[in-house]
Order: structure tokens, then sequence, then C-alpha cells
């Protein structure tokens, strides 16, 4: 298997660095799927309050890169998997950030010491005309073909109603206040664009109101509201990522099964799926 791309673009490599570093602060573990069109990032989490949430996005290559070039397990199973450990990340964004004036990243598919690995090189403008290269080199696994199907493409949802998300920034705020009351919350959402966003505790109920929102999607023959409980830490982990600068972000509300959140853009899709806390 080989894999290799080159970014030069600088506003590609900073929403690279953008979408790495929200996959590696949602999850422990990664799974990278490589294939000849697009790279997809994929997160599940071992079960906290909720069952375990699934992160899911899907990198258009011809945007990101310049070059890329691939070869998979096979001319049929024409893929690549891999897993990394999300810490072991961390370093090489920290370059990267530093880095704001990179003349390129390459990210390469080796192997050192006998151990795959996902090698970044980033090339530095230097005081003189010379440039600096930095590598680091992050241990992956590959996963086995037998695995595959565990990564596969959630199934396109049929929501109850899907409204437009307000502002992310003053609604992390909300959330980070909710959280000091209690670890879970309801969300309620009408075919009005009315999404309520409600925590109950013993001493009080509080509840925030965002009116006027562009309703997406109302199912045909269901409720005209709908509401699921989620777990507040989750929320409030996926909605500091606002730096993505998506076009839009669209909410997706399942009664009492699930909230799922769409970061919509032409070069990225983002979706985070957090199953009600009543579903288990």
């Amino acid at each position: 298997m080989k894999f290799r791309g080159k970014m030069i673009d600088p506003n590609c490599i900073k929403q690279f660095i953008g979408i790495l570093g929200c996959m590696t602060k949602l999850g422990k573990s990664c799974i990278l799927r490589i294939t000849t069109t697009d790279l997809y990032f994929i997160v599940r989490e071992s079960q906290t309050i909720s069952a375990s949430p699934l992160i899911w996005c899907a990198l258009d290559e011809g945007h990101f890169f310049s070059e890329f070039g691939m070869e998979g397990l096979s001319t049929v199973d024409n893929e690549i998997y891999l897993e990394f450990v999300a810490e072991n990340v961390a370093r090489t964004l920290s370059a990267l950030k530093v880095s704001g004036t990179a003349k390129s990243v390459k990210i390469k598919l080796t192997k050192k010491l006998s151990s795959p690995c996902l090698t970044f090189e980033i090339d530095l403008p230097s005081g003189t005309n010379h440039s600096r290269l930095v590598v680091h080199d992050i241990p992956v696994n590959l996963v086995p073909r037998r695995l595959w199907n565990d990564y596969l493409e959630p199934e396109a949802m049929d929501p109850d109603i899907s409204v437009h998300m307000p502002q992310l920034r003053l609604m992390k705020s909300i959330v980070e206040r909710m959280k000091n009351l209690a670890n879970m919350a309801t969300i309620h959402v009408t075919s009005e664009g009315l999404l309520t966003l409600t925590v109950e505790t013993e001493a009080v109920s509080v509840t925030s109101h965002f009116d006027n929102l562009h309703v997406e999607k109302k199912s045909i023959g269901k409720e005209e509201e709908a509401s699921v409980t989620i777990e507040l830490k989750r929320l409030s982990n996926f909605l500091g990522h606002e730096q993505l600068n998506p076009q839009k972000v669209v909410c997706d509300v399942l009664q009492s099964k699930l909230m799922h959140l769409n970061f919509l853009s032409d070069s990225y899709t983002l979706q985070y799926f957090l199953p009600g806390i009543n579903d288990q």
C-alpha cells in the first residue's frame, strides 16, 4: 500500500490543521480512510453517560492536495485504513500551527524500523534563502480488511426536523454555563424555527431560546416538534470548533433518539452523531 499527498496552499494547510485538531480532541484514537478521491477521518469513542457518539469527516483530496497518489490493499479493495492515537498527533499539530508560513506539507505512508508511520514533512522558510524541513513520524496501525465494515459511512438519516444552528460561539458559551448545573440537557426544535436548550435540576430549571432559525427539513406526517436529551460535555466539545468556518451547520433531531450536527463546506463535511441518553 502506498500514499503520498502534498499541500501548498496556505488556506488549505490551515483548514487541514483545524480539521485534524478537531478529530484528535474529540477522541482518543482516529481512523484515517484513504480512497482515490477523498480522505476520511472517523472517530468512535468509549461510552460515557450516553451511547458512543460517532464523528465522520470527509475531505475532498482535489481541494486540499496539489499532488496526490495512493495504492490501496488491492485493485478490488483500493483503499487504505489507518488507526492512530490522538495524542501522538499533538506534536505535529503544534509544529504546523507555529509554522503558519509553511511553504508546503507532505504526508506519506512510510515504514520506520519495520513499523508503519504517517510521516509529515513540513517545509519551513528560514532567515536565509534556504528552507528548513521538519519531519514528524506518527505511528499507525493498518486496519485489516475484515474490520473495514466497522467504519462504513453512516446511513442517511430521516430526521423529524432539521434547522440551521445559531452562532456556535454563542451556543457554546451557554452550554459551558449549563455544564455547571447539570450533566445533560434537552434540545427541542420546532417546525417554526425555534430551538431551545433546557437543563433541569431539583433546584432550578434554565432554558435558552433561539428563534427564527432556518428550517432545513421537516418530515411529512410527523410532529411539528422534536426533542432529545444529550450529554452537555460532548456537545460542548464539538461546538468548540467554530474556527473550521463551515458555510452552515445543520442540526437534525430524531425524537428521543439522536442529535446529528453537520458542518457543511465546499471542501469537506463533518458529521457528529450524539445518541439520546434516553435511547440506551
